[in-house]
């Protein structure tokens, strides 16, 4: 099996196991191991919304045509999610980036939100900001977070893809007393979203957001996909083992 065949193989096991999971989501109630970011995510809009604050959402340097494109997507999702949400307040939410190529999807993410709330006279594209680029630009990070702080936000939700330069939202977010969600799909940064964060997301928790925060039948199918392929890989990885030993 050449390499063009193993991919199409792993996309249509892929599709078949989100189908099939969102079949099961419809009739049977899925229950989905606890994370707590996720669980703290529509918390935070509320209290914010409540309290006439804003909250910053980071993308990081996920860039789209980049080898950081899925993260990229599925940060821009759980983004739409939150930002849907806030969308009714008067105080709209501030997305921060440093990659060029993302600004006009994180600018579509909140026009897309707005115009879901039918507030979408009070849309400015403005609310997303583009700051130096790099894939670990310490500019980046002190103009995010100092930003975010000039906002007196409530909280920040870093997503998508960091380097250690996370620190200085991190630290920011302790002397500013923001409740501070963060992932990296780096590792470099996820040791420091695991440490600073007061709720972590790790590694494909990512991508499990919006079954979390929707509960539809083919977010959830997705979560079950991930599940099935995840055991298929260690099944495959145990076999492969046992054959060279024996």
């Amino acid at each position: 099996m050449n390499d063009s065949e193993l991919i199409i193989t792993l996309l249509t096991l892929a599709f078949s196991a989100t189908l099939i999971g969102a079949l099961i989501a419809r009739r049977v109630p899925v229950t989905l191991r606890p994370i707590p970011a996720y669980h703290t995510l529509p918390q935070i809009a509320a209290d914010a919304v409540e309290s006439a604050q804003r909250v910053h959402i980071s993308l990081g340097s996920s860039a789209v045509g980049e080898p950081s494109t899925v993260s990229a997507l599925a940060s821009a999702e759980i983004a739409y999610l939150l930002a849907e949400r806030l969308a009714i307040s008067p105080y709209p939410p501030l997305i921060t980036l440093s990659q060029g190529t993302t600004l006009p999807l994180a600018q579509d993410t909140l026009r897309r939100a707005y115009e879901f709330r039918r507030r979408a006279e009070a849309f400015r594209a403005t609310q997303a900001a583009w700051y130096p680029q790099g894939s670990r630009s310490l500019a980046y990070a002190a103009g995010a977070s100092a930003h975010a702080a000039d906002i007196d936000a409530f909280s920040s939700v870093l997503l998508g893809r960091f380097g250690t330069e996370l620190a200085l939202f991190g630290e920011s977010a302790l002397r500013h007393d923001q409740t501070l969600i963060a992932h990296s799909d780096n590792p470099g940064g996820q040791a420091v979203a695991y440490v600073q964060a007061g709720f972590p997301l790790i590694g494909e928790e990512l991508y499990a957001g919006p079954a979390y925060l929707t509960r539809r039948p083919l977010h959830l199918g997705t979560v079950v996909a991930l599940d099935v392929l995840r055991w298929a890989v260690i099944m495959a990885i145990l076999f492969t083992a046992l054959q060279a030993a024996l």
